[in-house]
């Protein structure tokens, strides 16, 4: 498929231990392929870089987070290519100590 916006990322994050580093990932198991991911944390853009089409193949970026205080934080990527954006639901990541 071709002129299509990418398919919708599916977000996860390993802060098993409620500490303030952890890792945000984004996944992308089937769809149209990104060149580009945009991650936003509380609505901020945080990071952002190139991504590899090959599509029907899954992709994934990830953002390393650390230094973060207690509190929830809320992330979002957003996967584009030259035919759109498409925007991952959010993703609520509680540092409890």
């Amino acid at each position: 498929m071709t002129d299509a916006s990418p398919a919708r990322a599916v977000l996860s994050a390993d802060n098993w231990d409620g500490d303030g580093r952890y890792t945000v990932t984004a996944d992308l198991w089937w769809g149209t392929n990104a060149t580009s991911s945009r991650f936003l944390e509380n609505g901020v853009e945080v990071s952002s870089g190139s991504l590899t089409a090959a599509t029907p193949n899954a992709q994934r970026a990830m953002l390393q987070v650390s230094g973060k205080p207690k509190g929830t934080n809320v992330y979002t990527v957003e996967f584009r290519n030259a035919a759109g954006v498409t925007v991952s639901a959010p993703l609520s990541v509680a540092v409890t100590h």
